[in-house]
């Protein structure tokens, strides 16, 4: 096993490297991948886009109060999409396996995909699609996800230009409950880190681009340090009519 680092956070281990040179010694119950998918990301500025606070209408209600861009430094690890080689390394590191954006990959038939509805608007996508080994029917998770407009994490600032909810992650944890080790290779912020860390499970991560290896870092950290990280549903008021 090669890697340039490794950290060990509780039951969380995190290692700076390439995922060919680390998978094939790595293992786990549920491997849950979000690969770069190659499709133009490096090519933009390392930095989000000026978005409108709230939907389009709002910002002309307000007269163009804008969110300001967050710089993601470096988009190389976005060149080109994760290989093949990569992707049978990531399927064959765990019982089961969960790839994001699988649409681009071209993977083997199956029958349960997971679709995460972002509740979207403007020139980006309305879901994304992932591609799974474990069997069943189709499922889908609607979590809004749209600039500042968002179901979970409101009060916490993106740190990676394809970063996905924890809740998400949380979800996918679900298709599979009785898993007690997770892997994330390509692991960005660790959503999934952060979701098996809130369910007290092993897990291990896998990032090669040393800013969002710190980033990881610092999440796991502040997850074991917050212990919930989920925002208890609230109950339901229910007024029944007077008879």
């Amino acid at each position: 096993m090669t890697y340039i680092q490794k950290v060990v956070i509780g039951d969380a281990v995190l290692y700076q490297g390439d995922v060919l040179d680390l998978l094939p010694s790595l293992q786990a119950d549920l491997v849950i991948a979000d690969p770069p998918y190659g499709v133009g990301e490096s090519g933009r500025r390392n930095a989000s886009r000026r978005k409108p606070f709230g939907s389009r209408k709002d910002a002309k209600n307000t007269r163009g109060t804008y969110v300001a861009p967050v710089d993601y430094g470096d988009f190389t690890w976005d060149e080109k999409p994760a290989s093949p080689e990569e992707l049978d390394a990531c399927i064959n590191a765990g019982a089961k396996c969960v790839i994001w954006g699988a649409n681009h990959f071209g993977m083997a038939a199956a029958s349960k995909w997971l679709v995460w509805d972002k509740m979207n608007s403007g020139d980006f996508a309305d879901c994304e699609l992932a591609w799974t080994n474990m069997g069943g029917a189709v499922r889908m998770f609607r979590h809004m996800w749209n600039g500042m407009l968002r179901d979970s994490e409101r009060d916490t600032p993106r740190v990676h230009p394809t970063q996905k909810p924890i809740a998400l992650m949380a979800w996918c944890l679900d298709q599979m409950p009785a898993a007690a080790v997770i892997g994330e290779p390509w692991m960005g912020s660790a959503p999934a880190g952060c979701a098996a860390v809130k369910r007290g499970l092993k897990w291990w991560g896998i990032e090669r681009a040393p800013r969002n290896f710190d980033i990881a870092c610092k999440r796991i950290e502040q997850a074991y340090a917050q212990g919930q990280l989920f925002e208890p549903e609230r109950a339901k008021q229910i007024q029944e009519a007077l008879v």
